[in-house]
């Protein structure tokens, strides 16, 4: 099932532009602003990219984001288009310069998504309140002498 939040091919290509070059017409500078079947990587092996990253926040929020606050969902959107447009850099590099795109993007994402997931554990979780909060318990301390008197 698809998430409403899940980012488009056009947001995961803003953070990308060059990636959106016709790969069909040799020497065009003209940038698509997303992917399509004339792009590398194509629309399909993209969306695949999408959907992973999608997963991977779905996992480090305890498998749903909020629909309220609705920024949530856009802090969502955020950090999975930048982990699939990392993602895609790391998997088709035409140069050194991409590796070095892609540690820029993987921190980016890093970021994005630790902050979608103290925003989320600060609105109350996805269940009780806190709910990504660690939970603590102690024993009952004991006597503080050997005996009790």
């Amino acid at each position: 099932m698809a998430e409403p939040w899940a980012p488009t091919l056009e947001q995961v290509a803003d953070h990308i532009p060059t990636r959106t070059r016709d790969s069909t017409t040799p020497g065009s500078d003209t940038l698509l602003m997303t992917f399509n079947d004339h792009t590398t990587p194509p629309a399909e092996a993209a969306q695949r990219k999408i959907v992973s990253a999608v997963a991977e926040v779905l996992a480090a929020v305890a498998g749903s984001v909020p629909a309220t606050p609705s920024y949530l969902r856009d802090l969502a959107k955020d950090a999975a288009a930048l982990r699939a447009a990392a993602d895609i850099e790391l998997a088709y590099p035409d140069r050194d310069a991409d590796v070095r795109v892609f540690e820029q993007l993987d921190q980016r994402a890093k970021d994005a998504l630790q902050r979608l997931v103290e925003a989320v554990s600060d609105a109350g979780g996805t269940g009780t309140e806190g709910s990504l909060l660690p939970v603590w318990s102690m024993p009952v301390p004991g006597w503080p002498g050997d005996y009790p008197l």
